[in-house]
């Protein structure tokens, strides 16, 4: 199999696996595949204004502070189950960096056992190879859902 193919897949299994981590609450693993350096943004657009509104715009630092207070805080989305179906639209690999394109859904079943759509959109990642795997410089969440049932402090 050729280099660019096995990184292809990579990225892909990567790009499911950051869902994964999500969904089981594995934060530390999450946070793992981004670079020191790494940033998150959750964006959308309003058909009211010119440019997209930012929504959460963190380092990977500030992820990680958010989600260690988590546990001192009261979020009522803190007791939801959540289950994101991710589909990978594009990957373009170019030597040490690659980008990828994916849309998801994210899905919330509350303790009654009731499941609704949280929102919908779109993951617009940039990687780039270290060593031995490939870590998240940036991941810019693109949401097309504008209205959310609850607030998250937590990556989307």
């Amino acid at each position: 199999m050729s280099e660019d193919i096995a990184d292809q897949l990579e990225l892909n299994r990567l790009v499911h696996a950051t869902a994964r981590y999500l969904d089981d609450r594995d934060f530390q693993a999450y946070l793992e595949l981004y670079r020191e350096e790494g940033s998150y943004t959750i964006v959308t657009k309003a058909p009211e204004l010119p440019e997209p509104m930012v929504w959460m715009q963190r380092s990977r630092a500030e992820l990680s502070e958010r989600i260690d207070a988590m546990s001192e805080q009261e979020w009522e989305i803190a007791e939801v189950e959540q289950t994101r179906v991710v589909s990978v639209d594009l990957v373009e690999v170019n030597g040490g960096e690659a980008n990828t394109s994916s849309s998801f859904a994210l899905y919330h079943t509350g303790e009654e056992g009731l499941t609704s759509c949280y929102a919908v959109g779109r993951y617009d990642d940039c990687w780039e190879k270290a060593t031995d795997s490939w870590k998240l410089l940036s991941r810019r969440v693109e949401l097309k859902t504008r209205q959310l049932s609850m607030l998250s402090p937590l990556p989307i």
